[in-house]
């Protein structure tokens, strides 16, 4: 990959990785709030249909552009391989469950739905913060595959 090209996925990929990040910190806010008012998960909802899922799907179709167009690999690396996993289920979990979760307590179903949109806000924030270490530190080294 170019110099020019790499640094264009890689801006797109920071953009899209610190939205979805800075939108789970939103939705934390949120869903902490949403207890005193529920009518807010409303607002969750939206933010979940029509953010958090396009950024998430961004974040990881620009990363893996970028582990096959550079040095790093997508199976190179044990940093790289493990984000590209969690990233995954975190797309998977965003798509399935949140959003789900989500739907329902905008339906009016807050008290189930309420602790577990909450609990999936702090799990998806624990998993892009180690995410982000990961970017940072680059730990672990080579896989066999390396």
């Amino acid at each position: 990959m170019k110099p020019r090209v790499r640094k264009s996925w890689l801006l797109l990929h920071v953009i899209t990785s610190v939205g979805w990040l800075g939108v789970t910190i939103g939705m934390l806010v949120l869903a902490l709030a949403a207890f005193d008012a529920p009518q807010l998960y409303q607002a969750m909802s939206l933010l979940g249909d029509l953010v958090v899922l396009p950024l998430a799907l961004t974040a990881l179709a620009t990363g893996v552009v970028l582990s096959l167009g550079t040095k790093w690999g997508l199976v190179k690396y044990r940093w790289v391989l493990v984000k590209f996993v969690l990233t995954v289920i975190a797309v998977i979990a965003t798509t399935f469950s949140l959003r789900s979760g989500l739907h329902e307590a905008a339906a009016g179903a807050v008290a189930t739905a309420g602790p577990d949109v909450l609990v999936a806000c702090c799990v998806s924030l624990t998993l892009y913060t180690f995410n982000t270490v990961l970017s940072v530190f680059k730990p672990w080294g080579r896989t066999r595959w390396g």
